[in-house]
């Protein structure tokens, strides 16, 4: 299926009394053939002094997902650790999710996101999806 994708991530204001920074994470998703809307997510990004990575994202599909990870040099690997569910939202069976940023260049980011479900696989990931961005300036 080709679909569109549109990802914004900006610096967040930082808290004083927390001393931690973090970013503002936006995702939007749309059929290209049909113009329809698929999802959007909402979240929060941070990485600690030692590399240590954590994503927190809301849905308007229902769903929240925190995951977490490790940085190395061009690319950040995330694994759900916990997703939560609106009691009315479509009941998506995920168990399992790995999420993959890699930076190409300046210019390129891909992002690759790996999902376990109740029907499918027994075992690993299967790849949902895996989208290359091109760099705007706002």
């Amino acid at each position: 299926m080709t679909f569109g994708e549109e990802l914004i991530i900006l610096e967040a204001p930082q808290a004083r009394s927390t001393n931690v920074q973090f970013m503002n994470f936006t995702a939007r998703a749309w059929s290209h053939s049909t113009k329809d809307h698929f999802h959007d997510e909402w979240g929060f990004l941070t990485v600690d002094p030692n590399g240590n990575a954590t994503l927190m994202t809301a849905g308007n599909n229902g769903f929240t997902t925190y995951e977490v990870g490790q940085v190395k040099t061009k690319s950040v690997q995330l694994v759900l650790k916990d997703i939560g569910r609106i009691s009315f939202s479509r009941d998506l069976p995920v168990e399992d999710l790995r999420r993959t940023f890699i930076m190409h260049d300046d210019t390129y980011m891909e992002q690759i996101i790996e999902m376990r479900t109740a029907t499918h696989p027994k075992t690993g990931y299967l790849e949902h999806t895996r989208v290359v961005y091109t760099k705007h300036s706002l």
